[in-house]
C-alpha cells in the first residue's frame, strides 16, 4: 500500500484510510461482541475479547435521535464492517465507533513501546512554547511550570483558551504541540497539523490515538500516546463508561502507552 504523505481538504479521510488498512488484516475474520456508549467515551468488545476505546463528541452529534439508526443491531457485525463506519463520515460518532475497532485489535504486543503518557514523552527544552490543541487538563497542569508558555484551543471551553480562529497565527510559533486524537473524529486533523510549521514534536494522544505508527510516518506526528485495555477488566470497563465515566475514571483497568516514530517528521507535511 502506498502511503499518502499530505492533507488536501480530505486528509482526515485519508489518514483513517491508512489506520483502516493498517488494522484490516487483524480485523478479518472477527465479529462483535458487545459495545458501550456513554456520555464521554464509548467502548467495543470483539469475540476474541480485545476491548478498544474512542472519544464521544456529543456536542458535535446532529441533531434528532438517528445517530446510529443500527442500534440494537451491532453485536454480530464483522469487525471490519464496524471499523469501515470510521470511513462513511457520516457523524463523529460513527467515526469513534470505527476508530475504537481498530483500537482494539491494534498490534501493542509488537509496538517499540514505553508505558506511560504525553507528557512524558515530549522533549522539553527551556523557552519552549507548548500549544495544546484539545483542553487536557492533566496534563496542561504537568505541563504548565516546564515550559515558557503554553497556548490551548479548545471548542468546548470559554476560559483560559483561545479560540480555533487563532490556531492560524499562533500554532506556527509553538515548539512542541499536543493534539488530541479527538481531532481525527471532528476532521480537524489535517489542518491543525499543516499550522505546526515550527514545532520540533508532535504528539497525538487520547484515548481515540491509534497505534498504528505506519500510518503516520511522513508526517509531522513525532510521538503517538494512547491506551491499551486488559481484556480481563471488559465488565469494569464497560460499567463505568456506561455510567458516564471519563478516561481517569477506567485508566486503571489498562495503561497508557507511547510510540515514537521511527523517520523524521517532514517539513512539507
Amino acid at each position: 500500500m502506498v502511503l499518502v504523505r499530505h492533507f488536501p481538504a480530505n486528509g482526515v479521510k485519508l489518514m483513517l484510510q491508512m489506520v483502516y488498512y493498517q488494522a484490516l488484516p487483524r480485523l478479518e475474520g472477527k465479529k462483535v461482541r458487545d459495545v458501550v456508549i456513554g456520555l464521554e467515551l464509548l467502548a467495543v468488545e470483539l469475540d476474541d475479547g480485545a476491548v478498544g476505546v474512542a472519544y464521544v463528541l456529543r456536542k458535535e452529534l446532529p441533531p434528532g435521535c438517528a445517530s446510529l439508526p443500527e442500534a440494537g443491531k451491532i453485536n454480530g457485525m464483522r469487525a471490519e464492517d464496524l471499523a469501515s463506519w470510521m470511513l462513511d463520515g457520516k457523524n463523529p460518532l460513527r467515526t469513534a465507533v470505527g476508530l475504537a475497532t481498530c483500537n482494539a485489535v491494534a498490534p501493542y504486543d509488537e509496538l517499540s513501546s514505553e508505558v506511560k503518557d504525553a507528557s512524558s514523552a515530549l522533549d522539553v527544552r527551556p523557552g519552549d512554547t507548548l500549544g495544546m490543541v484539545g483542553y487536557i487538563r492533566p496534563l496542561a497542569a504537568r505541563m504548565k511550570h516546564k515550559v515558557n508558555r503554553m497556548i490551548i484551543f479548545d471548542r468546548a471551553h470559554s476560559q483560559e483558551v483561545y479560540p480555533d480562529e487563532r490556531q492560524e497565527e499562533l500554532l506556527p510559533q509553538c515548539d512542541l504541540v499536543v493534539i488530541t486524537s479527538s481531532s481525527l473524529i471532528n476532521g480537524t486533523f489535517s489542518r491543525v497539523i499543516s499550522l505546526c510549521s515550527g514545532a520540533r514534536e508532535v504528539v497525538l494522544t487520547g484515548a481515540s490515538t491509534p497505534m498504528y505508527p505506519q500510518a503516520f510516518e511522513g508526517t509531522k506526528v513525532t510521538v503517538l500516546a494512547g491506551c491499551r485495555w486488559f481484556p480481563w477488566h471488559k465488565r469494569e470497563i464497560f460499567t463505568r463508561i456506561g455510567q458516564a465515566a471519563s478516561l481517569r475514571q477506567i485508566i486503571g483497568y489498562g495503561e497508557k502507552l507511547t510510540v515514537r516514530l521511527k523517520k523524521p517528521p517532514r517539513n512539507d507535511l
